[in-house]
């Protein structure tokens, strides 16, 4: 809960939830990958940081960077 980019998913995760009420409908598909992929972010994140070494942390690390890309491609999927 310390870290700077814990408390950035959280928000993130409070905007995506705004977002996907804004997403047209027909979309359930990619609303329900938003909710996925948003979620995984502050959890992976703080199942990393209970890793025991570096390289442990960092494969949670790279995940949840990777769920955050998912989330910032997701909107493009809509049009």
């Amino acid at each position: 809960e310390k870290l700077d980019v814990y408390k950035a998913s959280i928000k993130f995760l409070s905007l995506s939830r705004r977002a996907i009420k804004k997403i047209p409908k027909g979309n359930a598909d990619i609303v329900d990958q938003l909710k996925r992929a948003s979620r995984s972010i502050p959890l992976l994140i703080a199942e990393g940081v209970g890793k025991a070494t570096p390289a442990h942390q960092a494969r949670y690390f790279t995940d949840a960077r990777g769920s955050a890309l998912e989330c910032a491609a997701l909107p493009r999927c809509t049009e």
